[in-house]
């Protein structure tokens, strides 16, 4: 896989939607408990492992806005966000392009996880909670909301 311009632009408009449906619908997008609408995006990463660098740069300018900004907002969620991605990636293509739930799921761990730990480390004494509830919203966000986006999948891949 190469890095093509068409590669790029399509980075481009993952980061700058993800930046508009984070940051349209604040303050849900931040907090222990929280709702990104923004994530059902992470679903094209399983299709182009590129696009984790869309969803990184559009956490990383999210992030901005959040009432915790800081280096845990600037790099340790852009930076899990796009480990994440390639880690549901790397498992979507293990699964043989099957059961796009699983990686699904463990994309919404990871980032559970990374909020959770954020929190943590910021002593937000919040962890099992946001553990919880970010990975069941974000579950239920990839799962459920991110299959919504496969007819521009197809459309992205037709030209």
């Amino acid at each position: 896989m190469k890095l093509t311009t068409k590669r790029v632009v399509l980075i481009a408009i993952v980061a700058a939607l993800y930046v508009v449906l984070t940051v349209g619908i604040s303050p849900l997008s931040f907090g222990p408990i929280q709702f990104r609408a923004s994530e059902a995006l992470k679903v094209f990463v399983l299709f182009d492992p590129f696009l984790c660098l869309g969803i990184g740069i559009g956490t990383l300018i999210a992030n901005l806005t959040s009432p915790f900004v800081g280096p845990w907002e600037l790099v340790w969620m852009p930076l899990t966000d796009m480990a994440g991605g390639l880690l549901a990636w790397t498992i979507y293509r293990a699964l043989q392009r099957k059961w796009i739930a699983v990686p699904l799921f463990v994309y919404a761990a990871t980032t559970g996880a990374a909020v959770a730990v954020m929190l943590w480390a910021l002593e937000i004494d919040l962890f099992w909670l946001s553990l919880l509830t970010v990975t069941v919203s974000e579950a239920i966000i990839l799962i459920g909301g991110g299959p919504l986006l496969l007819p521009a999948k197809k459309y992205i891949e037709s030209q």
